[in-house]
């Protein structure tokens, strides 16, 4: 009989559909249907995102040939959906919100099955040889269906059945969630608190340029594209921005080990200052050509 494990058998689970239920009441049946209104967009966002993530993931690993920990956690995390945060993001930075919502919602409802199937083929591609990590496909659908799609679905039938009240909290349950991302954050940085400084010298080469290329992906794909300036960046920041939360679920309770969502967390600590600087100026930039003069 194994032992139970508090932090990714109970506080990982509990954090994450924490979450999860939070974006749920943050969505409606509005922000799926809005793929008519920017559907070039969205389909080269969402192919984008699914092609060209694991591509800087593999380009990486060719070129630096991290350590297996760091392969995995890459593979996880370029195979995540976008993270409910970028909306903020896009807010801050006076970006196209809608567009954001709607990029992230149908990223979530793919996930059930571009997740598993991404990490797998990337687990087996890159790790097959040196350190095999068995990815079971079934499990993997069944804790997102779990994990994600219930907590969702609650979310959304709690905002059509109450919108009043979902109004009310909607402010709090914000910094409720942001705040449970961040003991999110600081229970993996516990957890794996022996060795983390080592951690820090294997990951931090590769999370740095990892957030620049998925940044630049988003923001050269919009510009090919020629999809508007402002669109550009909010698929800059919906490139960059990953499910941390779906990568702990994966991480931690389909492949048992939580030093496979390590790689993720420090990628969000990098991540996490290069976009407020860049929502900084964004915010600046637009607000200064939006100023009439007196």
């Amino acid at each position: 009989m194994t032992s139970l494990d508090p932090v990714a058998d109970l506080a990982i689970p509990t954090i994450v559909w924490l979450l999860m239920l939070v974006v749920g009441l943050e969505l409606t049946a509005g922000d799926f249907r809005r793929v008519l209104r920017y559907p070039r967009t969205v389909t080269v966002a969402t192919l984008g995102q699914l092609s060209l993530l694991p591509a800087c993931a593999a380009l990486l690993i060719w070129l630096q040939d991290p350590e297996p920990w760091v392969v995995a956690g890459m593979v996880l995390l370029a195979a995540s959906p976008g993270g409910a945060i970028s909306n903020l993001y896009s807010y801050l930075g006076r970006a196209n919100v809608a567009l954001s919502v709607t990029l992230t919602a149908i990223s979530t409802l793919l996930a059930l099955g571009t997740m598993p199937a991404l990490t797998a083929a990337g687990l087996a591609l890159f790790l097959r040889e040196s350190h095999p990590v068995a990815t079971p496909v079934g499990p993997m659908v069944g804790q997102l269906a779990l994990m994600m799609l219930l907590p969702l679905g609650l979310g959304m039938a709690l905002r059509a059945w109450r919108p009043g009240l979902v109004a009310a909290v909607r402010r709090p349950l914000r910094a409720l969630s942001l705040l449970a991302l961040g003991c999110l954050v600081a229970l993996i940085l516990i957890d794996q608190r022996q060795g983390l400084g080592a951690a820090l010298g294997a990951a931090l080469p590769v999370a740095l340029p990892f957030c620049l290329l998925t940044m630049g992906a988003g923001f050269l794909l919009g510009a090919l594209a020629r999809i508007p300036p402002g669109d550009r960046f909010t698929l800059l920041i919906e490139f960059s921005t990953r499910n941390l939360g779906l990568v702990a679920i994966m991480g931690a309770l389909v492949l048992g080990e939580v030093k496979l969502v390590l790689f993720a967390t420090l990628f969000f600590l990098v991540e996490l200052p290069l976009v407020l600087i860049l929502v900084l100026l964004r915010s600046r930039l637009v607000g200064d050509r939006t100023r009439t003069p007196a």
